[in-house]
């Protein structure tokens, strides 16, 4: 019988069904086998092999309600796997297979899970010192065969492939069995517990059932539909994020609801791919398109001297005929309020920019056909979410003609709360609420704040919210009050009605003289610059703010070479080297400076280079956020020194 995907009564099962069924012969994914050769398998063989994994797990006696564990990256399996268990109404435990011992120990132990599946034989190494101590854990799945691992009597060892076998055997016996069992899962069943890496603190496991994940699947298609940019099952998209992280899941999860289909890359082999697949929408986070933007101008600086110039200009008339055409068409921001007479002044100013700059913007598209071509020529747009994207990569993008969507929300809103579309596309927001949604923003006292400008925590409401945080009623009640959830953001109203990220509520940082100070608009200032490759600002409890940096070491080289101070130095010994430090200073001056709108003591007044980049799993979370805890209790020494040298001024 036929069920209606889109229904409120949806779950993920009635999702992956009835898409496999309507789409059954068109292309559901991309990948490349061993050799290198890219693949693709169907909507309905992605189903068959869901269906019979999630027979197999049935012949096992696995059970509703059952919590599986599921470590692994991106890549075809994952959410054939995560599929095959929510069309039974088991609970997926999801991480990455770089996740510490400690974390998985955690996670395993604390969801109780039942089964898990590992990538590779790495995943299982970290896992295997804890085993005994698992006492629910009763079968191990590996992707592939693997021998002489070694594990427990009470514990089965099963590949993929045994899996699908155990699975066919079963339906032979039982046809229609997962239907049957599919069909007695209902939207307020658990579907997944998210453990969240967070930037600080024990792992959380969020709790989402099926109706928050498939209303949040169909509500992204139709405000996509509604704003004018609709996905549909033409489209084609590159997956290469890690699906554990609910932004890359909820994009999977909204591609196979529409049919569309998605190539699994790396970002080793992105521009190769990019190339071969021509994907019309991307999804990332705005460290990716930071990296895109920066490997743009350096491509570009190894040009001539005559084409960097006939770059840069173009790239200044197009960055001004975009921001102008915006505010034309009533699609710039104001944080403070403004006379309705001052706007339509700056709008009239605008319109004669925009006629004057229309010729020369004509031929900077096809100054800048070739950046579109590195992409693969035929993005239509592309989304970013998981963190503000900075402006001024933002408006490049979209003048090159290659609008990034951005979007906010988090683990606990299933996604996406807010939206930056096609009609509602103003850059350096990040739009308004999902059609559905509340927000609203409390100040200190819990007073709502409506003016623009003002800084509020940001509270979501609506049918995505978690159920709460798994066996952690304390935190739940904490974050959760009234059907609101606080998610320790701080947002501001735009005079216009978009909201604006604001930085974290709890990043905030607290200076000896009582002023509050959010970090991360100083460090997206600071990461503007090419000299910065990452950035953390600190200062708790101190008389100014400093900060860690991490040099970009080929540019770095290259300034060094121009002031006549070539020769290779060791990142080890930057900070002991007058030239590199004179260079920093002035180079921080200019990004964080009075002329660049920063008051006083949102200064740095010191600051340590840093020989070696965070990287993601240690300093950085999957989604390239610092993990800011993890970063002052390995750089401690670093930092108090940094502050105990006197006179520091830059």
């Amino acid at each position: 019988m036929k069920f209606n995907p889109l229904s409120p009564d949806a779950t993920l099962y009635h999702i992956f069904r009835e898409s496999a069924s309507r789409h059954a012969n068109l292309i559901c994914q991309r990948f490349r086998d061993s050799e290198g050769s890219l693949q693709t398998i169907t909507y309905h063989q992605f189903y068959e092999e869901l269906t019979s994994l999630a027979a197999g797990l049935l012949k096992l006696g696995m059970e509703k309600g059952d919590r599986v564990a599921l470590i692994a990256d991106v890549g075809p399996e994952w959410l054939r796997i995560s599929g095959a268990l929510n069309s039974i109404g088991l609970v997926d435990v999801p991480r990455g297979t770089d996740a510490t011992a400690e974390d998985l120990k955690y996670i395993l132990s604390h969801s109780e899970a039942r089964a898990v599946f590992l990538q590779n034989r790495a995943a299982f190494d970290k896992l295997k010192p804890t085993l005994e101590s698992l006492s629910t854990l009763k079968y191990i799945f590996f992707f592939e065969a693997e021998s002489g691992l070694d594990v427990s009597g009470n514990v089965a060892v099963l590949s993929l492939k045994d899996l699908h076998q155990e699975g066919l055997s079963y339906l032979d016996g039982n046809p229609g069995a997962v239907d049957k069992v599919g069909a007695g899962v209902v939207p307020g069943d658990l579907a997944t517990i998210i453990y969240t890496s967070g930037t600080t603190g024990i792992p959380k496991g969020v709790m989402l059932n099926h109706s928050n994940l498939a209303w949040e699947a169909r509500t992204i298609l139709h405000i996509l539909t509604e704003q004018g940019t609709p996905y549909t099952s033409e489209d084609r998209s590159l997956g290469f994020l890690p699906p554990w992280h609910i932004g890359e899941r909820m994009w999977e999860t909204v591609l196979f609801h529409c049919g569309s289909s998605i190539a699994f890359t790396s970002i080793a082999s992105l521009s190769r791919d990019l190339q071969e697949v021509k994907p019309t929408v991307l999804f990332s986070v705005p460290r990716v398109w930071e990296a895109m933007y920066n490997r743009i101008l350096e491509t570009v600086k190894q040009a001539p001297a005559a084409r960097q110039k006939i770059f840069f200009f173009f790239k200044k008339v197009a960055l001004a005929f975009r921001f102008h055409l915006d505010r034309t068409r009533g699609k710039t921001y104001h944080i403070k309020p403004v006379a309705a007479v001052i706007v339509f002044l700056e709008r009239l100013y605008s319109l004669l920019v925009v006629l004057f700059l229309w010729p020369l913007f004509l031929i900077s598209r096809l100054v800048f056909k070739k950046i579109r071509g590195v992409l693969g020529g035929e993005i239509r747009y592309a989304v970013s979410g998981a963190g503000a994207l900075p402006e001024h990569i933002d408006r490049l993008f979209a003048a090159i003609g290659i609008p990034i969507f951005e979007v906010y929300g988090m683990t606990e809103t299933s996604a996406v709360s807010v939206a930056r579309l096609g009609k509602n596309f103003v850059i350096g927001t990040v739009g308004k609420p999902v059609e559905g949604i509340q927000i609203k923003l409390l100040d200190s006292n819990g007073q709502e704040v409506r003016t623009p400008g003002k800084k509020g925590v940001c509270y979501h409401k609506g049918p995505h919210i978690m159920q709460g945080y798994y066996k952690d009623e304390e935190k739940t009640a904490a974050t959760l009050k009234d059907g609101w959830l606080d998610s320790g953001d701080l947002l501001v109203w735009t005079r216009e009605g978009q909201l604006k990220f604001a930085g974290r509520a709890k990043d905030t940082i607290v200076l000896l003289g009582g002023e509050n100070i959010e970090p991360e608009p100083l460090e997206f200032a600071l990461s503007q610059s090419p000299l910065i490759q990452q950035v953390m600002v600190v200062g708790q409890d101190k008389k100014y703010l400093g900060a860690l940096i991490v040099p970009a070491h080929d540019e770095l080289e290259k300034r060094l070479k121009e002031m006549n101070l070539g020769g290779a130095i060791d990142p080890q010994y930057y900070n002991l080297n007058e030239d590199i430090i004179r260079l920093y200073k002035k180079e921080i001056r200019r990004c964080v400076g009075a002329e660049s709108g920063f008051k006083s003591f949102e200064r740095i007044g010191a600051f340590h280079l840093l020989p070696e980049s965070f990287k993601a799993g240690e300093e950085l979370t999957q989604t390239l956020k610092i993990k800011r805890n993890v970063v002052n209790e390995k750089y401690h020494h670093q930092i108090e020194s940094m502050f105990r040298q006197p006179g520091v001024e830059i």
